[in-house]
């Protein structure tokens, strides 16, 4: 018996060193791409990310970079969550920077943002990126436009687009407090996918609080996206990659 009890346990433990290798080193490394064909008649390609939170730049966001020019968007769009303790914003500012060399960069606010507004609205500034804080901007394709809406953090948004709207804000429920045509889409972040995600039962502890935790679904009669995000609260990640997101328009 004790020589079974023995081997359950080695076996246990290896599981658990294992399981801990994974979600500590590899998979915050592991980097996936959603695409999402929305129509093929405006010929216009968006990049979306959400929850960078950098402290400094290393390899991973190298391969970000990289990866982004490697999409070829014509625009890129950020949904919030830059920073994390002790952010280098020297660093934050080449990372953005790097980006705003590949195409036109707009972000919104997140909620770690929020905390260093002065100091992420100059990154922003230096870098090229346009910040939206309950703004509507047109970006245009080969063969038409969308209108971009970028929804404050904490407050209702009324946008005077009449159609074409691909809605952005960094809290999933943020779409209650939108006002406007019936979005293509929205878009948003902050929940990191559930991070260290145990299927159903992630669902069902932060069903209360997040209607939808990952992926693709519905907000009343919205179609909306929750992407994973590419950082962390702590370098760990479980059947939760860093998710870029592509969407053709």
């Amino acid at each position: 018996m004790k020589g079974f009890l023995g081997r359950i346990s080695m076996v246990l433990l290896t599981l658990i060193v294992a399981l801990a290798f994974y979600s500590l080193v590899l998979e915050p490394e592991f980097l996936t791409v959603k695409y999402l064909e929305l129509s093929n008649d405006k010929g216009l390609r968006v990049l979306f990310f959400s929850d960078l939170h950098m402290n400094r730049l290393y390899s991973f966001h190298e391969r970000l970079i990289k990866k982004a020019k490697e999409l070829n968007p014509d625009y890129i769009v950020f949904g919030g969550d830059a920073i994390k303790q002790n952010t280098n914003f020297e660093d934050l500012e080449r990372f953005f920077t790097s980006l705003s060399e590949i195409a036109p960069v707009y972000a919104v606010v997140g909620n770690w943002d929020f905390e260093k507004l002065t100091e992420i609205k100059a990154v922003y500034r230096n870098s090229g990126v346009r910040l939206l804080e309950g703004n509507t901007v047109k970006l245009a394709g080969d063969t038409g436009f969308i209108n971009l809406v970028g929804m404050p953090l904490s407050e209702k948004y009324a946008t005077p687009a009449s159609n074409d709207v691909l809605l952005v804000s960094h809290y999933p429920h943020a779409v209650a407090r939108y006002y406007g045509p019936d979005p293509i889409i929205c878009l948003s972040g902050h929940t990191h996918g559930g991070q260290f995600y145990i299927p159903l039962l992630s669902d069902i502890i932060l069903k209360s609080r997040y209607p939808l935790l990952k992926g693709e679904g519905k907000f009343g009669t919205y179609r909306v996206f929750v992407t994973n995000g590419v950082g962390s609260w702590a370098h760990l990640r479980f059947l939760a990659p860093p998710q870029f997101v592509v969407l053709d328009f």
